[in-house]
């Protein structure tokens, strides 16, 4: 491992990140939108936003376990030929069922690329400075999360919903070349018992008790936040987009920042649980408080004191995850971690179609995000 250059460990990785993320998220940022104005209910918008979380939440524990066993390059260059598969036939096919069919298939192909290249990543992620690489591995999804919705919500000032679908297809050609730079690593042979005795460890559990309720709020950002923005606050789309984009870019600097805050810690033989929990509750506290905001400005400050929690927890989550589990388990412990994630967002994002408004999901799911802090604590897990 040590003869892999530093661009294929760290840099191209990171690149692909980006990019999936950018061309993903310029998607499901306004496909609700899309949807509700195409004529679909709140109902169905509800069912579509839910397939791609339960899409992972069936399939993300073996993927893990393939990455495992099998070459993860090869699976994330897999993953991304699936995934194009969802925006080249929303192109064509408009219906409900065939909306959701297409879902599936692209929901399989981001569950596939959401434990290979991480997975990828953790395995070739070396002892040294963890936190700051992991951070950088944040910063590259948020970039491109924020990048996404900037690019699509301009593109939808001029053109409709297909040049979006095209946008994220022409996204294909530069990633699969810069696949072709992955380092890679073999697969090893690892017995189901083995993973089960890594998620028993009072602390492990502990640490998934506390992932699931903070990634609650993902399922209500995923379902309703650019709802919330446009027909609460009354943002156009390139507004909409400006407010993913300046967020995402805030907690990308933050992300870095406190993966070098967590080395730093961890350096000094400190738990990173403090952190974690500090995270936590800046996020859980201004999800409740973003039902008080009324127009641009308010959105946007409450939005950047969140991206402080929400930076700190996932940079903070990763340094765990990078500690908890060695490297030859890392595909199927992630994907049990995932997982975990993948449920809550799709628990958040029924929550948050089941209650009246566009903002009453994230005042729940804060709370609960909230009230996990106390029960961890009496717990004492050692993170």
């Amino acid at each position: 491992m040590d003869e892999i250059s530093f661009s294929r460990r760290f840099i191209i990785p990171c690149l692909i990140v980006l990019l999936q993320s950018l061309f993903m998220w310029a998607v499901l940022t306004y496909i609700t939108i899309y949807w509700i104005d195409h004529g679909f209910s709140h109902l169905q918008v509800g069912i579509l936003v839910s397939i791609f979380p339960l899409t992972s939440l069936v399939l993300m524990i073996p993927f893990g376990m393939y990455v495992d066993r099998i070459s993860p390059k090869k699976l994330v260059i897999i993953s991304l030929l699936i995934f194009s598969l969802a925006p080249a036939g929303l192109i064509i096919w408009h219906d409900f069922w065939s909306t959701a069919a297409l879902l599936g298939v692209g929901g399989i192909g981001a569950t596939l690329f959401s434990n290979a290249l991480p997975a990828l990543y953790y395995k070739v992620l070396g002892n040294k400075s963890r936190g700051f690489k992991l951070g950088v591995l944040n910063a590259a999804t948020l970039i491109g999360y924020g990048l996404g919705p900037l690019i699509a919500g301009s593109l939808l000032s001029f053109w409709d919903m297909n040049a979006v679908f095209i946008l994220a297809l022409s996204g294909l050609p530069p990633m699969l070349v810069l696949c072709s730079f992955l380092p890679d690593v073999p697969g090893t042979r690892v017995q189901i018992t083995d993973y089960k005795a890594d998620i028993s460890n009072k602390s492990v559990l502990v640490f998934i008790v506390l992932v699931f309720a903070f990634s609650l709020h993902a399922g209500a950002e995923q379902s309703s936040f650019s709802l919330f923005l446009n027909k609460d606050i009354g943002l156009g789309k390139d507004m909409v987009g400006l407010i993913y984009f300046i967020h995402a870019t805030f907690m990308a600097i933050c992300s870095v920042i406190n993966g070098v805050i967590g080395d730093r810690f961890h350096a000094r033989g400190r738990g990173l649980s403090t952190l974690l929990y500090t995270g936590i509750a800046i996020s859980g506290l201004t999800n409740v408080l973003l039902f008080s905001a009324f127009n641009f400005g308010s959105v946007l400050a409450i939005r950047l004191t969140h991206a402080v929690g929400d930076s700190l927890s996932l940079a903070i989550r990763s340094l765990i995850i990078s500690n908890m589990f060695v490297s030859s388990r890392m595909g199927g412990n992630l994907g049990t971690i995932t997982a975990t994630i993948t449920l809550a967002t799709l628990i958040g994002s029924i929550i948050s179609g089941a209650v009246p408004g566009y903002v009453t999901g994230f005042v729940i799911c804060g709370a609960i995000a909230l009230l996990s802090i106390p029960v961890a604590l009496a717990a004492k897990p050692e993170l």
